[in-house]
């Protein structure tokens, strides 16, 4: 698929990586933004990336197009793959509405938990032509940070799982990616399987919300090494379990936390702490920090992964009869710290056109 136009929607960490990555392999890329912070420094550079890492090239690439012109970067695109955080799909769903062509792919990386029953929803609400693919990958291909015009790949994963509403066929959309990403696969268990394999509502909120007063500080510490402490992943290691009884409930089994980062990454240890402590590819990311009480308002280690993962997966829990008390505890913590209601405004089944959903129903998508 040499020479395949794509367009990468959010120049962040992933949209980044994925432009640059696209480039060292032969592709037209079109990286858009809203956002001129994101954009001035590519800009600024002849629209040059500069990849290190697992995925270190020695000349920096120059993206095609880099612009905050979202019809433009769109428009003739096959693929479309869309890296914002997920609590701006609806939004997002509703200017690609009326740009999406029949036979155009969006894929949603990651698209969390419900990311293609939402944008699905939102873009048939708002007149989107019929012919267009939605598709949820469990997870970005990359762990990945940005600073300035340089990436740093910190590992890439073996396998990201994908699905689409209704089990559509996706036999072309596999066909034509795979030779660019063969990581990407079917998801055996289809839409829910990736949603609910959907590991950032365990590694973001319950850990970032424990550590905040450790991100208000001067301190410097790796998220992923020094912030999970061993009571810290003993609490992901419960939403995890909650997580896994919801997936079994829906007809699912799916690998644990600990499972999933040995087939990821090859990290070692019959603890999540352990895990963690030998995953070399999450060496080094540090965590955010916060200057001000109101710095938070925009991590969206809460922001995105409270309302469009652990929200879900509380309602699915509720349809099916599970209890969720620990992942109810971190909605409710994170309603508390942040001033927000993120039950109501999260991927709920209402927001899903699904209120009235049996479990029958669900269980067909």
């Amino acid at each position: 698929m040499t020479n395949q136009p794509f367009a990468v929607i959010g120049a962040g960490n992933a949209g980044s990586t994925y432009a640059a990555h696209l480039k060292t392999l032969g592709h037209t890329v079109r990286l858009v933004d809203k956002s001129a912070r994101q954009l001035e420094p590519l800009l600024a550079n002849d629209n040059k990336l500069r990849l290190h890492g697992q995925l270190s090239c020695p000349e920096p690439v120059r993206i095609d197009l880099v612009s905050d012109d979202l019809a433009q970067a769109v428009v003739g695109a096959e693929y479309v793959i869309c890296t914002v955080p997920a609590h701006f799909h609806a939004e997002l769903a509703r200017e690609l509405a009326g740009v999406l062509a029949p036979g155009q792919k969006l894929l949603l990386s990651p698209g969390r938990t419900g990311g293609a029953l939402e944008v699905e929803h939102v873009l048939k609400q708002n007149g989107c032509a019929p012919g267009v693919v939605v598709v949820e990958a469990q997870s970005i291909l990359y762990a990945c940070r940005r600073e300035g015009t340089d990436v740093q790949v910190f590992g890439l994963k073996q396998k990201v799982p994908c699905a689409a509403p209704r089990r559509v066929d996706l036999t072309e959309f596999f066909a034509g990616l795979q030779g660019t990403f063969p990581q990407f696969v079917a998801a055996e268990g289809g839409l829910w399987q990736t949603s609910l394999h959907n590991i950032g509502m365990l590694f973001h909120p319950c850990p970032t919300l424990l550590n905040l007063g450790r991100m208000e500080s001067p301190e410097r510490f790796d998220y992923y090494i020094e912030g999970f402490s061993p009571s810290v992943a003993a609490a992901v290691e419960q939403l995890d379990r909650e997580r896994l009884a919801v997936a079994r409930a829906m007809g699912l089994e799916l690998p644990n936390v600990v499972a999933w980062l040995a087939e990821n990454y090859g990290s070692s240890g019959e603890s999540l702490y352990e895990a963690l402590q030998s995953t070399e590819a999450y060496r080094g990311i540090q965590a955010p920090q916060l200057a001000g009480v109101d710095a938070k308002r925009g991590l969206r280690y809460v922001v995105e992964d409270v309302p469009t993962g652990l929200v879900p997966t509380s309602e699915l829990g509720r349809v099916f009869g599970v209890p969720t008390p620990g992942i109810d505890t971190i909605i409710r913590l994170a309603a508390l710290m942040y001033g927000r209601d993120f039950r109501a405004e999260g991927r709920n089944l209402r927001r899903l056109g699904l209120e009235s959903a049996s479990a029958e129903t669900l269980l067909a998508l």
